[in-house]
């Protein structure tokens, strides 16, 4: 099997033009993406976070192409006070030092028994704070422009009405101390989407895929076993 990880406009390695993204831009990209490595067979398709939603509409505009669908840590829509008040709180990070910057932020994505084990570990506290994207590290940090243009993609998802259209294999997974999409919003999504799984992982936060990501693994990767044939 081929893994494809990909940075989204505005990310890492990828471009970053400075305009106001929609979910319909991050779309494309992943088809044409597709189409550039003439993958023509259906995908396993995950998304954490914002990438959760663009795959939700990437599955309803181009069905036939997703064989299951993984959501984690993500919803079928923020308010937009959230999103607004997120993006200015990233923003403002931009002014203070690297090392604030990761003690501000560490709170929002971790559960309180992973940030005492980041306290205790200063390689994996290190790790994070250079690689992690949330945390703005040194290489290719996202920046305040960019964390508005990916917020503006964010204001215009809302997949609630049509979730049911959605007809694949899929896994939905979330920490129960997820402060930035909580629990409820993976349970709406599972009420609403007719052939799905919930996937609760008790007392992770909104990164739990870093915080216990040898169990994140073996869940994603058995439900794709199970999809393989």
């Amino acid at each position: 099997m081929k893994v494809i990880a990909l940075d989204n406009r505005g990310v890492g390695k990828s471009s970053r033009p400075n305009y106001p993204y929609t979910m319909d831009i991050f779309v494309e990209d992943l088809k044409n993406l597709l189409d550039y490595l003439n993958i023509h067979e259906k995908i396993h398709l995950c998304g954490i976070s914002m990438g959760g939603m663009i795959v939700q509409n990437f599955a309803l505009k181009y069905t036939d192409m997703v064989k299951t669908l993984i959501l984690c840590a993500t919803s079928a829509y923020i308010e937009p006070n959230v999103i607004n008040e997120f993006v200015s709180q990233i923003k403002l990070l931009e002014r203070i030092d690297l090392e604030k910057r990761v003690l501000q932020i560490v709170p929002i994505l971790f559960s309180r028994s992973f940030r005492k084990k980041l306290k205790e570990d200063t390689n994996l506290f290190d790790a994070l704070k250079n690689d992690t994207i949330f945390i703005t590290p040194i290489v290719d940090p996202t920046r305040g422009q960019d964390y508005s243009n990916h917020g503006a993609a964010t204001l215009c998802h809302d997949t609630r009405d049509s979730l049911n259209i959605i007809k694949q294999p899929t896994l939905i997974m979330v920490g129960t101390k997820d402060r930035i999409v909580p629990l409820m919003n993976s349970e709406f999504l599972h009420e609403r989407i007719p052939n799905s799984r919930l996937e609760v992982f008790n007392g992770l936060g909104h990164a739990f895929t870093i915080e216990d990501s040898e169990q994140v693994n073996n869940v994603m990767w058995n439900f794709i076993k199970e999809h393989l044939g």
